[in-house]
């Protein structure tokens, strides 16, 4: 149902908190490849304001033996990491309604075929124009939540660590301590003459077993580590000429800077590129970077979230909490986004890889 705001003397219908989230729902949502593939456990804490990282098990447990006469004995599970307790970040942007005559007209087209703006006139009135400025600004904070936690999987995928910081928040990082030697950069670049990718990725396999215990299943780059790999001489000898007019281990296809792309396997071993990019107080930077190569054993990643600490969230542990109340000095509408997310690794050097593959 719809909330009403005295504006003027005057009463002002806008959306609640839950038809706001139908209608994020149906707008273009934000690309969250990188958690839906590496992170995609989800974990709440309700009543939590700390994660326990060392509780999560992180290792299949092993069904005990007994004598089928006896009774059934309780799994004994383990951790990989240490037992701990990890202060997750709180994120809460913060907006102001005000009528807008800018405006999505892809959304005003959908919302009059709703019902919930007039149809009888091509004219929008005030209160529909705050409606509008309230939609579009609860999907800027919805979406600035996601990209928070899409660039934390960066870092927790690629770095095993984050650092939290911010203009009026003390800066902090939670190290998952991941080994030295699952940081790797060719010793010739792949770009340069005598480059050879294939000892490189046979070095880089060996490294992944020694330190996570698993074979990796998946490698990642940008398109234009990719493109080299794909071009070097060495590489082509033996994966891709043996195969001339029997098999194509790889679909050529255009770079998609928007999207991530699978481009083929060799045995086990996926190659995916991704070029996505954000952007953050006026500067844009790339989710995966231009000179990155990793080899990844381990892709099953845990989201966490703590608890909501708003009275109105009673102690839920909440992806995304929305709010919203009008002030009367100075008088305005304001809408609030709270979410406290946490990037978990399930195996901390489950990640072979770094950055200077290319010049």
């Amino acid at each position: 149902m719809s909330v009403t705001f005295d504006i003027n003397g005057a009463p002002v219908e806008l959306l609640d908190v839950g038809q706001l989230v139908v209608l994020n729902d149906k707008q273009k949502p934000v690309d969250m490849w990188l958690i839906d593939r590496f992170f995609g456990t989800p974990l709440s804490f309700n009543g939590r304001t700390e994660v326990p990282v060392g509780e999560i098990d992180t290792v299949t447990p092993l069904a005990p033996f007994v004598n089928p006469g006896v009774a059934a004995r309780q799994i004994k599970t383990v951790s990989s990491g240490k037992v701990g307790f990890v202060k997750p970040a709180y994120l809460k942007p913060k907006v102001t309604i005000t009528p807008t005559d800018v405006h999505d007209a892809a959304l005003i087209t959908r919302l009059r075929q709703a019902g919930i703006l007039s149809t009888g006139s091509n004219r929008l009135t005030d209160g529909e124009l705050l409606l509008i400025d309230q939609i579009q600004k609860s999907k800027t904070l919805v979406d600035s939540i996601k990209n928070r936690k899409l660039l934390m999987a960066r870092d927790c995928l690629l770095y095993a660590k984050m650092t939290f910081e911010s203009d009026d928040f003390p800066t902090y990082t939670v190290d998952y301590e991941r080994s030295a030697a699952c940081t790797f950069t060719p010793a010739i670049k792949w770009d340069q003459a005598n480059a050879d990718p294939t000892a490189d990725i046979d070095t880089m396999i060996a490294i992944a077993v020694d330190e996570s215990g698993v074979s990796p299943t998946l490698a990642l780059s940008s398109s234009k580590v990719f493109n080299t790999l794909m071009t070097n001489p060495k590489f082509k000898e033996r994966f891709v000429s043996p195969y001339a007019g029997v098999a194509v281990p790889f679909t050529p296809q255009f770079n998609d800077p928007t999207a991530p792309q699978y481009r083929g396997s060799i045995g086990n071993l996926q190659f995916w590129t991704y070029d996505g990019v954000y952007k953050f107080a006026g500067v844009t930077g790339r989710f995966i970077p231009t000179t990155y190569f990793g080899l990844i054993s381990d892709a099953n990643g845990y989201m966490a979230h703590c608890a909501i600490q708003n009275l109105k969230a009673f102690g839920q542990a909440l992806e995304v909490f929305l709010h919203q109340w009008m002030e009367n000095d100075p008088s305005s509408i304001q809408m609030v986004a709270e979410s406290s997310p946490l990037a978990v690794p399930n195996n901390k050097n489950g990640v072979v890889g770094g950055t200077g593959f290319v010049s």
